[in-house]
């Protein structure tokens, strides 16, 4: 929609523009990558590494796959990266859910940025954000990747048998979690246990993938109470799956032992949550699997509060709620179960006060899970993938009919005219409206061309006014000052013929000073009236001053000039005098410097300048806004003569300065 809207102010031919600018955006840098087959074949090896040992090291595991992401990243090879970051994702799940869907959603931008489209990388992550979001309550979310998943498998793209059966259990796990006794979820789960039978039947008698049909059917049975047929398919998916992942294993003990405790039995429950719980043991497994292991000590309290051992499960439930709220995890069912149970475990102590809290806290929380805008979304969700497998059947057996066909075509024709009619009025109110701003364009460059114009004639005025008050004071100074301290010196002179008053020291000391002030206000006069500067040029007039200011100063200044001399117009040459001239007089004066170079260099448009020294340096604190008079009076010549001027201090090496200035060359040496 934002496309739309900018439409009038572009040019129709831009659109064709962005469209091939966009087609060529496939063989831009983001798919341009430098990765070399050696580098793919090292990261893929690292990710197949990570895999075989990640539930018997998961800190190492952990490291490997940094490293290959490290490496993707380096190499910006697309497909590894995302790999990477999938696994890490699934890696952080066990305990950490929050960081499993930062990954995720890390792994889902980079895969839709870098236009991969392979349904065998994407769909991992899809289980990945699924799960998550599941695991955190977020059922909305969860069923968006969920049923885009069953989108996938439905239609065809998904060719991996273990995958689909994998979907299934998760949906199936989905709908579990949502805890709402209806017939719709019992009959969608037991359509997900018939079509993932159908593709375990369909693999081949070796493969071990055959049996995690039994994993679903156990879920199944217990989401229809069956709890011993229940046990049954969970006992069965641990004795004849061998190549079972851990926290495949450890889902299915939790499970085992939730029939158990479902049908009242915690005594058999208690060894299947006692293997899982040992795994905690292990350092590596206590971070790794944190997650679970907080769910297993969960049932562990469930065990003991079946036993009716409330005075020694009240202070574990009261921890595990504590640590819930520490942590931040969001909403849970496990975390309303333990309220329930810490409500009747204080009311067994007589402590109604909290027991009534408990209870409270139970309900509101109950009611937060089974919300009616969460089931009420899901239920959309399943209604839309239930109408889309129904439309695709309807689509087919309808394809025959001639009479809808031409019936489609006529309406096809007219709104091909009508859309012919509306993209013709489009384009000339386009048009029109391009013109439009085309002559408000033109009108503006005008109007800025005469404010800068005038802005120009105003800083002439004002550069031209200046120069000639400096030139009266400078004429004041030397005719009529310099006279008097001329005629006071032949006096001193004449007075000084006396012997007597000659040997006087007051009398050498005043001479002495009236010769100081004679020379101090000539060297005055000339600075503001730089005549070599109208008779010989810019470059003269720099040389002669430097020459000048060295001859008169501790510090040797050095100048040099590259290129073959131009003439500019007055005002600009006396601008770039006032500047280097303020420049130098501050190396001189404050830069305590041994020597100091000026170079100047004619270019094709104008010139540039340098000034370095090996002075103290400009103090680290100073900014533009503390800047002296001096320096601000500096910024702004540079400015209204059009160039920049950059400076570099330190403590170290000094200053340097340098001024770049564009200006078209003058010979007739006339005002702008």
């Amino acid at each position: 929609m934002n496309g739309f809207q900018r439409l009038p102010h572009t040019l129709l031919y831009k659109l064709l523009l962005l469209i091939l600018l966009h087609a060529i955006n496939f063989n831009s840098p983001v798919q341009a990558q430098k990765y070399t087959a050696t580098d793919s074949a090292s990261i893929t090896t690292l990710l197949q590494e990570a895999a075989l040992i990640t539930d018997n090291s998961p800190k190492q595991a952990y490291e490997i796959l940094q490293k290959a992401l490290n490496q993707s990243e380096k190499v910006r090879f697309y497909r590894g990266r995302i790999k990477a970051l999938t696994r890490l994702g699934n890696w952080y799940f066990g305990n950490d859910v929050n960081t499993a869907i930062v990954y995720g959603n890390r792994a889902m931008y980079l895969y839709d940025s870098s236009n991969l489209n392979d349904i065998n990388v994407k769909a991992p992550i899809d289980v990945l954000l699924a799960e998550a979001y599941d695991e955190k309550g977020k059922q909305d979310s969860s069923a968006y990747f969920f049923y885009r998943l069953s989108d996938e498998i439905e239609s065809g793209h998904i060719k991996d048998a273990n995958l689909e059966i994998n979907v299934y259990i998760k949906l199936t796990v989905f709908w579990l979690h949502l805890d709402y006794d209806s017939t719709t979820i019992k009959n969608t789960i037991g359509k997900y246990v018939q079509t993932a039978t159908a593709i375990a039947a369909s693999l081949p008698e070796n493969d071990q993938n055959r049996y995690n049909s039994y994993f679903l059917k156990g879920l199944y049975f217990t989401a229809t109470l069956q709890y011993d047929s229940s046990r049954y398919y969970f006992e069965q998916y641990l004795l004849k799956h061998k190549g079972i992942n851990l926290p495949r294993r450890i889902s299915t003990l939790l499970n085992t032992a939730d029939c158990y405790l479902l049908s009242n039995r915690p005594a058999k429950a208690l060894p299947y949550i006692e293997q899982v719980r040992q795994l905690g043991n292990n350092p590596q497994y206590k971070t790794s699997l944190a997650f679970f292991l907080s769910i297993a000590d969960l049932m562990r309290d469930k065990v003991l509060f079946q036993e009716k051992k409330y005075a020694e499960v009240t202070p574990l439930l009261e921890e595990y709620i504590s640590g819930t709220k520490r942590s931040g995890n969001l909403l849970r069912h496990d975390v309303v179960d333990a309220h329930q149970m810490l409500a009747e475990c204080y009311e067994h102590a007589g402590n109604y006060q909290k027991a009534l809290e408990e209870n409270k806290a139970h309900l509101r929380l109950r009611d937060q899970m089974v919300r009616k805008d969460k089931l009420d979304m899901v239920n959309r969700l399943e209604v839309r993938f239930r109408i889309a497998q129904k439309d695709k059947e309807l689509a087919v057996q309808k394809l025959a009919i001639t009479e809808a066909q031409n019936k489609m075509r006529r309406k096809n024709f007219w709104i091909g005219i009508i859309t012919l009619i509306a993209l013709g009025l489009t384009a000339i109110f386009v048009l029109l409206h391009r013109n439009s701003l085309h002559k408000q364009g033109l009108q503006q460059e005008k109007i800025n061309g005469f404010q800068k114009q005038m802005e120009i004639i105003r800083l002439n005025a004002t550069i031209t006014g200046e120069e000639k008050e400096r030139k009266r004071l400078a004429r004041e100074l030397h005719d009529g000052i310099g006279g008097i301290l001329a005629a006071a010196k032949i006096n001193f002179e004449l007075a000084g013929k006396t012997e007597a008053i000659r040997e006087e020291a007051d009398f050498k000391d005043g001479l002495k000073l009236l010769e100081e002030a004679a020379t101090e206000l000539r060297q005055t006069a000339h600075n503001m009236l730089p005549d070599v500067l109208e008779s010989k040029g810019l470059l003269q007039a720099l040389r002669l001053f430097c020459v000048k200011m060295g001859n008169n100063s501790e510090t040797e200044l050095i100048f040099q000039h590259y290129g073959i001399e131009k003439k500019f117009n007055t005002i600009f040459e006396l601008s770039i005098y006032r500047i280097v001239q303020e420049l130098v007089h501050n190396v001189v004066k404050h830069a305590k410097a041994k020597h100091a170079i000026i170079q100047m260099e004619y270019t094709g448009n104008g010139l540039s300048i340098t000034i370095e020294d090996d002075g103290v340096g400009m103090p680290e604190n100073i900014t533009e806004q503390t800047r002296g008079i001096g320096l601000t009076n500096i910024y702004d010549r540079v400015q209204h003569a059009g160039g920049i001027i950059d400076i570099h201090s330190s403590p170290d090496s000094g200053t340097s300065i340098y001024l770049e200035f564009e200006k078209k060359p003058d010979i007739t040496n006339e005002n702008d």
